[in-house]
């Protein structure tokens, strides 16, 4: 049961668990998305506005879309290149060839100042971002990668955001398809195990919930009780390899025990799911 790995252990995802990203379940989007991609961005680019926040952050547009402003809990696919100052590519979409990425906004799936920079932003923005190192990983490394105390250069499209595909108890649950299934892949239902991943973060903090550091697996048959209730309908009729977003409200927080001391009464919780495996047992 998900209430016995309550551990607040941090994390940095860099997309790991969507390193195969396809298509959202839901085509249902709030914007038209602009085809001014990231990778058109050059060091000759024309820049038409800036922004340098109090926290050191700088914002570069180098185009401004219309699509409406960003808001912490809202899904939006995104394109994104990191370098070093120097140029050493970091992360991106280049290193997984995909060219549209999922990314839950305010809710620590990357660093703060991620977060912050995309807040400021509209959708169909193109714009060049230096994080500055108190706001990205600061004195901790990411093995050869991403040295200390570095200063990160995010450039980054975002190409529209994602209606949830199901709206449970007040719950929002995006799903999607990290490979293809094949006519012999189970789905989860009556009689079925499911063996998934799970990654809880609030607005505050990564990793309240971390299976993947302590490589343990979250195992829940169909006829079980599983909390929140929300989470059984977010895993029904998943299968192998299927990644799932779910933004929890208070109320359906309440019903995990033990969370009640990480987090105050009004927070909400992000999950980030992975399902690894659907047996017929």
């Amino acid at each position: 049961m998900i209430k016995s790995m309550i551990n607040p252990i941090f994390i940095i995802l860099l997309f790991g668990i969507f390193a195969s990203c396809g298509e959202a379940v839901t085509k249902k989007t709030q914007a038209k998305p602009n085809k001014k991609k990231v990778n058109s961005l050059s060091k000759n680019v024309k820049y038409i506005d800036s922004l340098v926040e109090p926290s050191g952050l700088k914002i570069k547009w180098a185009f401004k879309g219309k699509g409406g402003p960003i808001e912490r809990g809202d899904v939006i696919l995104i394109n994104y290149v990191v370098t070093l100052p120097n140029g050493k590519l970091v992360d991106g979409n280049s290193k997984i060839t995909k060219s549209d990425l999922p990314f839950m906004v305010g809710y620590n799936m990357q660093t703060k100042g991620w977060d912050e920079a995309i807040l400021a932003m509209q959708v169909g923005d193109v714009a060049t971002i230096v994080i500055p190192a108190e706001l990205g990983r600061s004195d901790r490394a990411l093995g050869d990668v991403l040295p200390a105390n570095a200063d990160n250069l995010l450039q980054i499209h975002v190409v529209k955001k994602v209606k949830p595909a199901i709206v449970e108890n007040g719950a929002k649950i995006w799903r999607w398809s990290l490979k293809k299934n094949e006519k012999t892949d189970l789905s989860f239902g009556p009689g079925k195990t499911i063996k998934f991943h799970l990654l809880a973060n609030s607005s505050k903090e990564a990793g309240i919930i971390n299976t993947h550091a302590k490589n343990m697996l979250i195992s829940n048959r169909f006829e079980d009780e599983i909390t929140p209730k929300s989470l059984k309908k977010a895993l029904t009729n998943a299968k192998k390899g299927q990644g799932i977003f779910m933004l929890l409200t208070s109320s359906e927080i309440a019903q995990i025990k033990g969370l009640d001391r990480k987090l105050n009464s009004d927070e909400s919780l992000f999950y980030t799911i992975q399902v690894v495996d659907v047996l017929a047992k």
